[in-house]
């Protein structure tokens, strides 16, 4: 089938929170998330929906749609739905809900679709290749959008994807792009080589984004020629990432060693916040709460998890509120 052209491109991406009420209920505050898509829109962050820190497997199949036509209504309204990409989260459990989760964000507006294998049946299929290889096809050839894979090995039984696979797999024409939260540097690296390369390019009419998924390293995988990163921190402070991916992509191309010494730097106060998020899978929707929603009319911009993921303990809170106030300086600081 003719697909749409892909308006995924290198950058910072944001993995947007899903805030929850903090009732029984635990329903999907949209307010606030129609609040947080903004601000990151504003700004020019893509934006990444019902992720790993969006909680998407917490979701229900209608809500995952429900986010989809919210953020479209969002960037529609304020004139920014030709610049920011809506990626939409759509594993599942099965390859039938996968292609229907597909479907449904696409109806909806979504620009791209991003697809993990399924977790639960990991100990029978995770180790045959022909069988992955198989699922991730199946996928792109049933979405009316570009697909990218999402390799999380943590979350889906240890399946991990190694270069050659995604080199094989980046062959598909409605396979666009890879998120790597496996934090192999030299795996990115070779799928970068490839996918940037000439021929590779001209087999292909859409481009192949190789993302880093995580900020605490995203200048190493812009000099393994990367493109990117979808990352948890940029929710938090987004400013700072977007200046270290131009500064180091504008250094890489003009070989500028005072630029790229100042995104070293940004680098540094980058990782060193990261430290304190990585302590623990609460920590950025804490942290959103601690330092951003004040500035946002107090709107709880992370709000409430859903059960079954706990809250965050008082360690937690207190870890968030003293390790970030380095990188919330210069976010602030930052026009």
């Amino acid at each position: 089938m003719e697909r749409a052209t892909s308006v995924l491109r290198p950058g910072v991406y944001a993995p947007v929170l899903t805030p929850f009420t903090s009732d029984d209920q635990q329903e999907v505050d949209l307010p606030a998330f129609r609040a947080g898509v903004l601000r990151l829109a504003k700004l020019g962050v893509g934006l990444v929906l019902s992720g790993t820190l969006g909680e998407g497997n917490l979701l229900s199949r209608q809500e995952r749609r429900l986010l989809v036509k919210n953020t479209k209504e969002v960037l529609e309204q304020h004139g920014l739905n030709k610049s920011i990409p809506i990626i939409a989260g759509v594993g599942a459990a099965s390859l039938k809900e996968t292609i229907e989760i597909a479907r449904d964000a696409s109806e909806e507006g979504a620009d791209a679709v991003i697809v993990v294998a399924p977790a639960y049946y990991a100990f029978v299929f995770g180790k045959d290749k022909a069988a992955l290889k198989d699922f991730f096809a199946s996928v792109a050839d049933a979405s009316p959008v570009p697909v990218m894979v999402y390799n999380i090995p943590f979350a889906t039984g240890g399946i991990d994807l190694d270069a050659d696979f995604l080199i094989d797999i980046s062959e598909d024409q409605n396979i666009v792009g890879v998120k790597l939260t496996c934090f192999n540097i030299s795996k990115g690296h070779r799928v970068a080589l490839h996918v940037n390369s000439p021929e590779y390019r001209q087999r292909h009419k859409l481009p192949f984004l190789v993302l880093a998924g995580s900020t605490d390293y995203l200048l190493p995988a812009l000099v393994a020629r990367q493109h990117g990163c979808i990352g948890g921190p940029v929710n938090l402070y987004p400013k700072v990432c977007l200046k270290l991916f131009q500064l180091g992509t504008s250094a890489l191309e003009m070989g500028d060693p005072k630029m790229f010494r100042e995104a070293q730097e940004l680098q540094d106060l980058v990782t060193k916040a990261d430290s304190y998020i990585n302590r623990g899978f609460l920590g950025i929707k804490t942290a959103m709460d601690v330092h951003v929603s004040p500035k946002n009319g107090n709107v709880m911009l992370g709000g409430a998890f859903r059960r079954p993921l706990p809250s965050a303990t008082d360690f937690v809170v207190q870890n968030m509120t003293e390790g970030l106030r380095e990188v919330f300086e210069k976010e602030n600081s930052l026009p």
